[in-house]
């Protein structure tokens, strides 16, 4: 996508994918219009503003309307992993 110009958006918390699409966003100088980032409102605040203050666009993702439930519960389902992210960011404000 970087590669040829398409209009990318890059939606994960994991570490590695992140530096691997930074590296790739290097690696091709892909213009800052060009790409987003895309999170979990609360999940990993940290990663989502170092993102910002580095100057990249960033897409956060808020459940909402009557479906908030099911659509959460189905994430979950997808990534076990975020669980503890979601733990933390009720105890943390995100």
């Amino acid at each position: 996508m970087f590669k040829n110009s398409v209009y990318a958006a890059i939606a994960t918390h994991d570490t590695p994918l992140i530096q691997g699409a930074l590296d790739l966003i290097d690696k091709y100088q892909v213009p800052r219009d060009k790409y987003e980032f895309q999170m979990l409102y609360g999940v990993t605040p940290q990663k989502r503003r170092q993102l910002v203050q580095n100057g990249h666009r960033m897409r956060v993702y808020i459940p909402f309307g009557e479906q908030w439930f099911g659509d959460s519960t189905r994430r979950l389902k997808e990534n076990p992993a975020m669980v503890s992210h979601i733990l933390n960011a009720l105890v943390y404000r995100g």
